[in-house]
């Protein structure tokens, strides 16, 4: 199997295709850039990838949170800590080192086992292990990496005692230099809605951030990366095949592995038509979760999908549907959350 095809996240640079540009701005934003750094676009396109490649290359200590595995632990203050110690069981080699500063702090207990966060003491705080961390880098002279991957997620925390994930980053900003966050987002929109910081009232406003961009692979690269996943794999595929294939996936890297890997997995030439099927579904299943969300999301989304591009046969198609008057506002509030999940 083509290294290129492998359908989970690449943590190596070899078996990552042509992000060269994305790995040196990354790399440019953590050694001389803010302390925030946001990795940007679209579903399947390759944040993730482009994270680890960078953070395994570098040799930065780091944590990497999945926020989405929220939606498993609970969006709450036991939830988020309960990721955090996954992280620091990953640190490999490093986290023995990393342990002996963060020894000594409440509500930390460090074992055989790793670290141990206690949810459930009041005495254990976020900001204070993240210092703790920040006087380990400085000693070493290198930047500490926070990984949070799709960390528009952490909107979602609730609870008593909850942790306000921004007011931590906006804490962390001035008081910590070795820190450098990495926040990953697919849905753009939503996480500069969470941090907030064009706000005048959020804790973030005002603080600089470097954007790196991923962008979907052109015509010519996308065939470049099937016909040389397809070449390490020994398989032949037609020219014609290929193309047919990189027109209806749209330079999705992504759907166009995991199209090779069906490929290569059968040992014959398979259909786009499925990958472009599942492809589909999963943006559908995001178009239902975001219409569960309001009513009113849905008939908009509805109505747009027939044709209605005008703000006056939105309304008045989502009017009749509902069988009552729109308030403007409520109208106007309603495309604009549109627009930030998208």
């Amino acid at each position: 199997m083509s290294l290129l095809f492998d359908p989970r996240p690449k943590e190596r640079r070899s078996a990552l295709f042509d992000r060269e540009r994305e790995l040196a701005e990354l790399e440019r934003a953590v050694k001389r850039g803010a302390p925030l750094a946001l990795c940007l676009g679209v579903r399947r396109i390759g944040k993730t990838s482009v994270v680890k490649v960078f953070v395994n290359e570098s040799g930065y200590p780091s944590v990497y949170i999945d926020a989405r595995r929220l939606t498993e632990r609970g969006y709450s203050k036991a939830g988020l800590y309960a990721l955090l110690e996954e992280g620091f069981a990953k640190a490999r080699g490093k986290l023995t080192r990393i342990a002996e500063y963060l020894r000594g702090l409440k509500g930390v207990t460090v074992g055989g086992l790793g670290v141990e966060l206690d949810c459930g003491s009041r005495e254990l705080s976020l900001t204070a292990l993240l210092e703790r961390l920040d006087e380990y880098a400085g000693d070493r002279g290198e930047p500490f990496i926070v990984v949070v991957d799709e960390a528009q997620e952490l909107r979602f925390l609730k609870g008593y005692n909850r942790v306000d994930f921004a007011k931590v980053l906006a804490y962390s900003y001035d008081n910590l230099r070795n820190l450098k966050f990495v926040l990953t987002g697919s849905e753009v929109g939503v996480l500069y809605g969470f941090l907030a910081l064009e706000d005048r009232e959020s804790p973030l406003y005002g603080r600089a951030r470097d954007e790196v961009v991923i962008e979907r692979f052109g015509r010519e690269e996308s065939i470049e990366f099937l016909e040389t996943g397809f070449a390490e794999a020994g398989v032949s595929v037609p020219r014609e095949v290929v193309e047919k294939v990189v027109d209806a996936l749209d330079g999705i890297p992504g759907w166009l592995a995991l199209y090779g890997y069906e490929v290569v997995s059968k040992g014959e030439v398979v259909d786009a038509a499925a990958i472009l099927e599942r492809a589909v579904e999963v943006a559908l299943t995001e178009l239902r979760r975001v219409a569960r969300q309001s009513e009113l999301y849905g008939h908009v989304l509805r109505a747009v999908a027939l044709g209605y591009g005008r703000w006056s046969t939105i309304k008045r198609a989502a009017e009749a549907w509902m069988g009552r008057r729109i308030p403007d506002e409520s109208l106007r509030r309603s495309l604009r959350r549109l627009v930030e999940i998208s």
